[in-house]
Order: C-alpha cells, then structure tokens, then sequence
C-alpha cells in the first residue's frame, strides 16, 4: 500500500486532504468549545452581595453578626440645654406640661420673686408666667396669646424676658426652666395644700392651645380617667 502511494500522486493528494479535513475539525471544535465558555463566564452575573468595588464591614473576633447600633448610646453626652440656658427651638412642637411640680421656696416677696406676684399667690389667684425671647421665631405669637389671658377674672398674668428670668427665680428655678418660649402656671394654694407647685411647658401654642395648657395645669379631678367616653 504505501508503495502504491509513492506511486500515485492522486492517492497522495486525496489522503493529504482527508487529512487536512480531519486537522480543521478538530481546531473548530476546540475553539468553538472555548468562545462557548468565555461566553457563559461573562454574562453570569451575581445574584447576591455587596456591589462591585464596595469594602465588605469587617466580621466581629468572635463570628458573631455585627449590627447597627439604634436610639441613644450610653454614656453619650446628652443634647438638652443645661438648666438656666434659655434658647428656642424654631418650629418645635408644644411639650406636655411638667405637672405638680414642688417649688423649693416659698413664693415670698424678696430676691428672686417680685412683690405683685407673691401678692397674687397670697390672695389664692393662679400665676401664669411666660418667658420669651425678642427674636424668638415662636414668642411673640404666644406673648400675645397670654396677653390676652389678663381678661381672665382671677387669673394673674406675668410677661419677662429671658433675660430678666432671674426676678422669677423662686418659681422658675423649681420647675427647671431651661429654654424659651416657656410657659409656667403656678396652681393656687387651694389646689396645693399650701405647698407651691407649678408646671411648665415649652414651645408654639396658639390662643387655644394657651388657655388649654393652663386649664391643665389647674385641673383638680380625677387622674385615672378611661381613654374612651364612660
């Protein structure tokens, strides 16, 4: 046979091409293999996890989940207003009023109380106190909305500025007046047995919401009400 292919030329030729034949196949097929899976390699895409390029948050020692810390920590200093510091929050909602709260001196005249308020607590009349600021965004409305409280039969009305809080100490020191606008009712001594209370609120209250703080404030009934009609 191999004799008979050094002889004929076309035997020759015609193997030469079966061979070639055979040598194309095979480099297709491989190369087609390989563009098939560098094809699936780029377009999988993950399903899950972080984006691309963005730092992973280191695991805990110990392999426990780490999570992301809520409300208030301990030990942080805290936002509020140290007492005696009056500022004014723009925009801050009215806060519930501080109830019943004992004033450590009595309401005197003297150093830290004016004559006309001790007067008014001596004849047995609700104090109303406010205290504001000029540039407040908030106290001029509700100045003008315990202004119109002096109408009240029985009601004693008293207007400072923060910067004069000092004539009102007795009673602004007891409730822990601490920033303006700062409304503060003193409960007549019928109410209080003889020993000086006061509350205080802070923040915007229109007419309505003035009149509501102080009848609050001198409410004498029942505390254990339902939170529906009986």
């Amino acid at each position: 046979m191999r004799k008979a292919l050094n002889d004929n030329p076309v035997a020759q030729i015609a193997v030469l091409g079966v061979l070639a034949l055979l040598v194309a196949f095979l480099l297709f097929t491989r190369v087609l293999h390989k563009s098939d899976s560098s094809s699936q390699a780029t377009t999988a895409a993950p399903t899950t996890g972080a984006a691309a390029g963005a730092p992973a948050a280191p695991a805990p020692a110990d392999g426990s989940t780490a999570a992301a810390p809520q409300g208030p920590v301990a030990g942080a200093p805290s936002t509020s207003p140290p007492a005696g510091a009056a500022s004014t929050t723009p925009g801050a909602a009215p806060s519930a009023p501080v109830q019943g709260a004992p004033l450590s001196s009595r309401l005197v005249a003297g150093p830290g109380l004016p004559k006309a308020v001790a007067d008014a607590y001596a004849h047995g009349e609700p104090i109303v106190l406010f205290v504001f600021r000029n540039h407040g965004i908030d106290d001029a409305a509700v100045r003008r909305s315990v202004e119109r409280l002096r109408t009240s039969p029985g009601l004693a009305v008293f207007v400072t500025h923060a910067a004069g809080i000092a004539r009102y100490a007795r009673i602004t020191e007891g409730v822990n007046v601490n920033r303006v606008p700062a409304l503060v009712v003193v409960r007549p001594r019928r109410l209080s047995h003889g020993t000086p209370t006061a509350s205080v609120s802070y923040g915007f209250r229109d007419a309505q919401g003035v009149r509501q703080a102080v009848r609050d404030a001198l409410y004498n009934g029942p505390t254990n009400l339902p939170y529906y009609p009986r």
